[in-house]
């Protein structure tokens, strides 16, 4: 058995919704190896959603993985900020993760009422 040692769960519902891996070096174009990671993590856990978290200074990009429906989250993190810059940072990627997770429950509601329709 292969173990899995995630960063981070986000939970909704009782239930794991997003998974977070911080990476300790800078953004550079999110290497597949990483990609390959999250797609891992969510195969194992049935997510359809997850987030690296690099170091540097790009907006936030969404990678799709082939053949899936899975979603990758490439956020950024500015380290030469000050300390209460950087909570801001992090309370905005928190609120983030928690939107998307919203977002994606609701959708799912919505197909399950669908099916009994």
């Amino acid at each position: 058995m292969v173990s899995m040692n995630v960063d981070l769960l986000h939970y909704a519902d009782d239930r794991p919704a997003t998974v977070l891996d911080a990476k300790y070096k800078a953004v550079a174009g999110s290497p597949n190896a990483d990609l390959y990671q999250m797609l891992a993590y969510c195969t194992a856990l049935n997510l359809k959603h997850a987030v690296l978290v690099y170091a540097g200074k790009i907006p936030p990009l969404i990678r799709r993985v082939v053949f899936t429906d899975i979603d990758v989250t490439v956020h950024a993190l500015d380290l030469s900020q000050s300390p209460a810059e950087m909570l801001s940072a992090l309370k905005r990627l928190a609120e983030s993760v928690r939107d998307e997770a919203l977002q994606e429950r609701l959708a799912r509601r919505a197909g399950a009422r669908e099916s009994f329709a």
